[in-house]
């Protein structure tokens, strides 16, 4: 048996920033390889890694404790983006939490190149299993356009309502300390999630980001996640960048073993716009048993 160790005590996942353009807030850059196979959403539904990404209200829907690495590329930007996380949900009273890291380096047009260090930390609280609120601090070092280095603390803040086992309403704040960077923009997102039966997941999204010189952007995006026989996951979906305005596809697959963990792989493709970008990213879950 893997001894069980508390996610506050190891640091955590690898994930890559979604697509062309210039500023993306977290959870447009940072889906997740799950998210990123069903259209960029899941932020009424963002259990396991998918709650410091894209709500961390979500880390306490379920009770899970699993360490994740993954790694996403962006093809417009020439972007690679790591991440490693572990997530923790399975103490007494439900309460979660997570701890993160992710290093996101792009060279857009060839030109020089630029790069970002997150690390993070998320903790949520259930309150009579049908609301769930949660909250991030990131601490951020970046070198700005001046290839100047900078840092700064930031945080997020997401609330989850589960009216019923079937539905799920999710809210988020990102970046809420404005940074004053295209690294981490200030952006705030909503979701809806649907379970119409256990083997089917269906997810709503949308997010507005705030972007330097420029109105805000709003992102459209949704997807399903169908899983059978607890052995293999598929996703589609698709939705509207907010930045580039092109309409975009996306697919995903996972091979899962209950006892040990999945390999996730997410994709991609523009199907509009005149700067079509693709991106691809794969990831791994180690579920860890509780003592």
């Amino acid at each position: 048996m893997v001894p069980k160790i508390s996610a506050f005590h190891i640091a955590c996942v690898f994930g890559l920033a979604a697509s062309a353009g210039t500023a993306r807030a977290d959870g447009t850059q940072f889906p997740g390889t799950r998210p990123l196979g069903s259209g960029g959403a899941m932020r009424g539904f963002a259990t396991g890694d998918a709650g410091p990404m894209l709500n961390p209200s979500g880390i306490s829907l379920i009770r899970t404790y699993q360490v994740e690495g993954a790694y996403q590329y962006g093809k417009s930007q020439d972007s690679h983006d790591a991440r490693i996380s572990a997530v923790d949900s399975t103490s007494g009273l439900n309460l979660g939490g997570a701890l993160y890291y992710a290093y996101h380096h792009e060279r857009p047009d060839g030109g020089p190149g630029r790069a970002s260090h997150l690390t993070g930390a998320s903790l949520s609280f259930p309150f009579a299993e049908k609301v769930f609120v949660g909250g991030s601090v990131k601490y951020l070092r970046f070198d700005d356009s001046a290839s100047e280095r900078k840092t700064g603390l930031t945080f997020d803040a997401g609330l989850t309502i589960r009216p019923v086992a079937q539905v799920a309403v999710g809210a988020v704040g990102y970046n809420l300390r404005d940074l004053g960077t295209g690294f981490a923009p200030r952006g705030f997102g909503g979701g809806a999630a649907v379970l119409p039966v256990p083997a089917l997941l269906l997810v709503f999204d949308a997010v507005v980001q705030k972007v330097e010189g420029a109105d805000s952007a709003i992102y459209y995006m949704g997807g399903a996640e169908f899983s059978y026989a607890a052995a293999v996951a598929f996703r589609a979906g698709g939705g509207r960048d907010g930045i580039t305005k092109n309409a975009y596809v996306t697919a995903g697959l996972s091979a899962i073993s209950a006892e040990v963990g999945t390999i996730d792989i997410g994709f991609r493709q523009d199907v509009s716009g005149t700067a079509k970008t693709a991106v691809f990213g794969v990831s791994a879950r180690l579920f860890v048993p509780s003592m």
